[in-house]
């Protein structure tokens, strides 16, 4: 027998009847609502499934795929009511029947596709996906959005990639504000190194989503990078209003107070993070170097060294805690490490020139001057005029003028493009003086005294891309002058380990 379905407005149909009707007979039909047999109860199946009935809303499908001739739609609702229900392979099988009714509904594509994004079958939703664009009468977000983002993935064909994910998320983000198109947008951006783009990207994030920590905090980092330190400050302040103990922003902002001297702020922030002991290298490398800032090299070493503990391969660690050990003069601990942090770095001029003051404490002038004449020889000794008057002063020591006049031109050349402190240059003019007086034959160029083994050096900031770390560098004091150090620090605006 065929099913029925009785649905009534809330008022009956009211029939006339003669006076001589039976009044009781014409009571009861006026109050019986009118029976009507439907068989298109899609509205009814789109009610129950937006309220969540979807044990009611199945059983309604079941029965009209018995008398209905429109079974697409039947099916597609049923399968993303099995989707809901995390029955993702009956939900394919109900979108496959439901494609296989209407090929041209992009609908039935889209869905599809999504069920088998679900599963982790990336390439297949993928091809459902481009068959959905093909079918397209106007624009649609959740395509464009998902082959973007699988292009972005490498699911694609060799030939695709984050050029074609970045048309297709375009696209997509035309369609209307996505938070999560942004974002992937915005880690293409950072990946090209185009900080501003993916600034811009970030900023209509935070239009929708104003109260998004992670996102505070990424644009903070972002900001850094160009040197917008006022408004990273700002969005990381924002950032640590609404998350007070939110690990990244308090470890950001620590590094910009750090950064500027401000070395009991940058310790509150670092206090505040909840995790602290369980936290990784990067935080307590900051904070020993604070503790390095304020002379304190016992605790200096302590933090590093938990550091180091804590990620053995970080190099920044390891540079750090061999400069805090040369500081202290533990030169054979500072040569342990310095070693260590050369294995992972062999292109880095600037543990060549620790490592090489190491060696002349320890009385190895043959490999003290090796290494001090490596450091010039790599690539990053074009950054730091330091590693030339360095090996100028250790050259004057050990008695080759010559050399050292070469090596001093080249530093006082770096000085006109790169700011030095005032005591380097001072040091640079004494030497200059003694190398003339050398070279004019009234005197041979000494062997300079050991002066307690002092080393001092230039403070700034030198972070890689996983983590704001300062970088002191140390220059052998080699008789001619005590440098001291001065604790200046230069943000070179690079985020390093901040996310």
């Amino acid at each position: 027998m065929t099913e029925r379905y009785v649905y009534c407005n809330g008022r009956a149909h009211e029939r006339t009847v003669s006076v001589s009707t039976n009044k009781q007979l014409s009571s009861q039909a006026a109050m019986k609502p009118q029976s009507v047999t439907n068989r298109h109860m899609n509205w009814l199946i789109h009610g129950l499934y937006t309220r969540k009935h979807f044990e009611q809303c199945k059983k309604l499908i079941d029965r009209q795929l018995g008398i209905c001739y429109d079974k697409q739609y039947l099916y597609y609702m049923k399968g993303l009511i099995l989707r809901e229900e995390n029955n993702s392979t009956e939900a394919v099988h109900c979108f496959q029947q439901a494609i296989a009714l209407n090929k041209k509904e992009p609908e039935n594509y889209k869905e599809l596709a999504k069920t088998l994004y679900s599963m982790g079958k990336f390439r297949n939703a993928l091809e459902v996906f481009l068959k959905a664009e093909t079918l397209l009468e106007r624009p649609d977000h959740e395509i464009y959005h998902h082959i973007g983002e699988l292009y972005y993935k490498n699911f694609g064909q060799p030939k695709a990639g984050v050029g074609e994910a970045k048309e297709y998320l375009k696209q997509a983000v035309t369609c209307g504000k996505h938070v999560e198109s942004y974002k992937i947008l915005a880690e293409i951006y950072i990946e090209e190194g185009d900080s501003i783009k993916a600034i811009e990207m970030i900023e209509n994030c935070l239009q929708i989503t104003q109260d998004d920590v992670s996102l505070m905090t990424q644009i903070g980092i972002l900001y850094l990078k160009i040197n917008e330190y006022q408004r990273a400050f700002e969005k990381l302040l924002d950032a640590t209003a609404t998350d007070s103990k939110h690990t990244s922003a308090l470890l950001a902002l620590g590094s910009i107070l750090q950064s500027k001297n401000d070395i009991d702020g940058a310790l509150n922030k670092y206090k505040r993070i909840s995790n602290l002991t369980d936290e990784s290298s990067e935080v307590w490398s900051n904070i020993g170097l604070c503790f390095f800032k304020k002379q304190k090299f016992i605790a200096a070493i302590s933090c590093l060294r938990k550091a180091t503990w804590v990620s053995p391969l970080n190099f920044n660690a390891l540079y750090n805690l061999g400069l805090v050990l040369v500081t202290a003069q533990q030169y054979v601990s500072a040569f342990q490490t310095l070693a260590a942090a050369i294995t992972l770095r062999p292109e880095h001029a600037e543990c060549y020139m620790l490592l090489g003051t190491c060696l002349r404490h320890l009385n190895d002038p043959g490999n003290a001057y090796l290494s001090l004449e490596k450091s010039t020889m790599l690539p990053d000794a074009v950054k730091n005029p330091l590693i030339y008057l360095n090996f100028a002063l250790y050259c004057y020591e050990v008695g080759k003028s010559d050399q050292s006049v070469l090596y001093l031109s080249n530093f006082l050349d770096m000085t006109q493009h790169i700011t030095v402190h005032r005591e380097y240059l001072k040091m640079a003019d004494r030497l200059n003086g003694a190398l003339a007086v050398a070279a004019a034959g009234q005197i041979h160029a000494p062997t300079a005294p050991d002066t307690g083994g002092h080393t001092g050096g230039l403070d700034r900031t030198e972070k890689d891309h996983r983590m704001q770390d300062e970088t002191v560098v140390n220059m052998s004091s080699g008789g001619l002058a005590d440098t001291r150090n001065e604790g200046a620090v230069e943000e070179d605006g690079s985020d390093g380990d901040l996310p």
